[in-house]
């Protein structure tokens, strides 16, 4: 007996399946964007009921779902070399052939030609935008250019030590060694690469420098110094290279100077904080001000006035845990501070536009702390302790700011550890120690941790250092 096949069941195959899942993920994704009230305004106006309400939700939705990728978000490179950028355009998660506008927010550091060819031409810092021809989505790419000098500073022997990197092996060779003034502490390099200071702790002063923009030495500008206040240590210049802030710890308060086109600075005013300054940090946007010291249990942040380099405070974070000497080190997104002391590494959330801080996290160490560094990339946080004579890396989560331990080295053999730096390409570290010899690391890309490639001999104890 034969069956009539018109009458028999039909199951739903897999790709009637897929097609359901869709709808409902459709009406699910359009259900959510009819409760947006944005959304809400536009399709149902109070007052205008004109066809600009739907074009506006067009453009609304379209631009949500559309998304550039660049096959670098972060880079560094050398001066004079070069990088090529590449651009995705996605909407609604498929791919789309388009072409990009490129654009270059500091043409005296690094140009782009319209291939997304990028050329590295001064030192500092640059942001390549990739824009899609229909102006919908655009991606950043931040880019230090850098020449591949380390300069530290002597403390004991009045002068700083200028070294030059070896950019496949990241070896340094020690050049030479150039005059300061009396016991330089805080180094700080203005962002082009034309002019180098010093905190000298113990002559008051700031010691000035010219760099030889050909072979990095340095050369002592006329005035050789400017007066500093009290006990003066660390440093910290604006990204426009405007403006230098210092902190004097003899006479409790930040002193703002203007630096000049010869590189010599002038004096501003001086902002009193009440307690001894030893921290100074500045935002990575470069508006904002961020200073901590052993005696205190909160990080206070003051916003930068361009217009004549005043400073006013805006902010005073939570209280948090410190009972020694401490560091800030801010993450590469901007929106994360974290402050490295004794027992705990606070993290702490940052409004950019504000200034307002809050506490994220705290997460225990137990160790003494004299420095921070974090990764370019912002994967990896570093931390020196000085009298374990150990360096712990730590895990970032970029989304959430928050940390987990990953791993640590000692360097037993290099006693009292003082100050980390990681050169703008994230390959390379180096630690300044209370000995002879610079330590010299470089970082596995993946896990964070440092790899011993050994030391310089420099001859002297180093304090801290710099990177141009």
């Amino acid at each position: 007996m034969k069956t009539n096949g018109s009458n028999r069941k039909k199951f739903p195959t897999f790709k009637d399946l897929r097609k359901a899942f869709s709808l409902l993920v459709c009406l699910f994704s359009f259900n959510a964007c009819l409760l947006n009230p944005i959304v809400h305004n536009l399709l149902f106006p109070e007052k205008d009921s004109s066809s600009k309400s739907l074009l506006a939700l067009w453009a609304l939705l379209a631009n949500a779902e559309s998304t550039v990728e660049l096959n670098h978000t972060w880079a560094g490179i050398r001066k004079g070399d070069s990088l090529q950028l590449e651009a995705k355009y996605y909407m609604f998660g498929s791919k789309v052939d388009t072409s990009f506008q490129w654009s270059s927010n500091n043409n005296s550091v690094a140009t782009v030609d319209a291939n997304g060819f990028v050329q590295g031409i001064g030192n500092g810092k640059v942001i390549i935008t990739a824009t899609t021809a229909d102006g919908r989505a655009k991606a950043d790419c931040d880019i230090t250019v850098f020449t591949g000098y380390v300069y530290t500073s002597l403390d004991l022997n009045d002068s700083v030590a200028f070294l030059t990197m070896n950019h496949n092996t990241g070896m340094l060779s020690h050049y030479g060694s150039f005059s300061t003034g009396n016991g330089p502490t805080g180094i700080g390099v203005e962002p082009s690469g034309k002019f180098l200071y010093t905190g000298d702790f113990y002559g008051n002063t700031i010691s000035q420098h010219l760099i030889n923009q050909t072979t990095g030495a340095l050369t002592q500008n006329s005035p050789t110094t400017a007066a500093a206040g009290n006990s003066p240590r660390n440093l910290v210049i604006t990204p426009d290279g405007r403006y230098l802030y210092l902190a004097s710890e003899g006479t409790q308060s930040i002193h703002a100077f203007a630096i000049n086109g010869d590189g010599t600075l002038s004096f501003l005013n001086f902002y009193n904080t009440s307690i001894v300054h030893s921290q100074i940090q500045i935002s990575r946007n470069g508006n904002f001000i961020f200073f901590m010291n052993p005696s205190v249990t909160e990080v206070t942040s003051y916003r930068i006035d361009y217009a004549n380099g005043s400073l006013s405070q805006v902010s005073i974070s939570q209280s948090f845990p410190n009972d020694g000497s401490g560091h800030i080190s801010t993450h590469p997104n901007g929106k994360y501070i974290y402050v490295g002391s004794f027992p705990a590494v606070t993290v702490l959330s940052f409004d950019k536009n504000t200034g307002n801080m809050s506490i994220v996290d705290s997460v225990f160490h137990g160790k003494s702390i004299n420095s921070t560094a974090i990764h370019p990339s912002g994967s990896f946080l570093y931390l020196v302790h000085i009298n374990e004579d150990t360096i712990s890396c730590y895990t970032v989560d970029s989304k959430s700011g928050k940390i987990s331990y990953s791993s640590n080295v000692s360097t037993y053999a290099y006693s009292s550890i003082r100050f980390m730096i990681i050169d703008p390409t994230g390959r390379f570290a180096y630690v300044a120690a209370n000995g002879g010899n610079l330590i010299q690391y470089s970082i596995n890309q993946t896990t964070g941790e440092l790899i011993l490639l050994g030391t310089v001999d420099i001859g002297a104890v180093q304090w801290n250092l710099t990177f141009l």
